[in-house]
Parts: C-alpha cells; sequence; structure tokens
C-alpha cells in the first residue's frame, strides 16, 4: 500500500470513529403491520374495503426504546397521511390485478325481493351508466 493510500484509508477510519463519537444515533428498521379500513361514499358507504400489511422504515436512534417512541409518536399524529399513502399506492395497482387471483366469498343469506317492471329498467340504467 502507497503511503498516500495509507493515509486516506486512515484519514477515513478517523472520520467514522469521529462520525461515530459525536453523532450516537444508529439506524434501525422498524416493521410494522397495519390495517386500512374505509367505506365508497357513492354507495352510501355500502362496500367495506380493508387492506392489511406491513411496512419498513428506517429510523435513527440511540436504541430501540427511542425508535419505539418516535414511532408512537408518528402513530398518533400520522394516521391521516398514512391512509392517504396507503390509498394512493393501492389505487395505482388495483388495475393490473386479475379478478381470477381474486378470492370471493359470499357472507350471509341473500334478501330475495319481486321487482317492478320500472325498478327493472332502473336496474339496468344503473349497469349501462356505471351507477
Amino acid at each position: 500500500m502507497e503511503k498516500d493510500e495509507l493515509d486516506t484509508t486512515l484519514d477515513t477510519l478517523e472520520q467514522e470513529v469521529m462520525d461515530e463519537l459525536e453523532n450516537p444515533y444508529r439506524p434501525y428498521s422498524v416493521i410494522f403491520p397495519y390495517e386500512v379500513r374505509f367505506t365508497i361514499p357513492d354507495d352510501d358507504h355500502n362496500t367495506e374495503i380493508t387492506i392489511r400489511t406491513r411496512s419498513e422504515e428506517v429510523r435513527f436512534g440511540r436504541n430501540q426504546k427511542d425508535i419505539l417512541l418516535q414511532k408512537e409518536i408518528d402513530n398518533r399524529y400520522g394516521r391521516e397521511s398514512y391512509s392517504k399513502r396507503i390509498l394512493e399506492w393501492v389505487s395505482k395497482r388495483i388495475p393490473n390485478i386479475d379478478p381470477r387471483e381474486c378470492d370471493l366469498e359470499y357472507v350471509g343469506t341473500p334478501t330475495v325481493s319481486l321487482m317492478s317492471h320500472k325498478e327493472v329498467k332502473d336496474y339496468i340504467e344503473g349497469c349501462l351508466t356505471d351507477e
């Protein structure tokens, strides 16, 4: 190793040690599960959607307790912004989901009622106009 290269290596190591002494924060991975639930206003909130997922963040602190305290505050104030983020993320990906890959489960007992001619016409019109 040449003298210049050795000096550079020593300077780099010295700087790393100094940085560590001056700044006690360390990076921590935070993986956390969460659930976003919402209804669709356009159908009188009849349709409920639940998204269960997990996210990972990098946070910096002195120890795990620091990180958990940061996360606690973030959770307290960040609900709307995190909901917005997951809604945007999902909305970009929904068009690419193959319906054959979905699990559909019929729950409850169907309600059956006789329809008038006008109700049938209104229903068909609603289907044609995507209501």
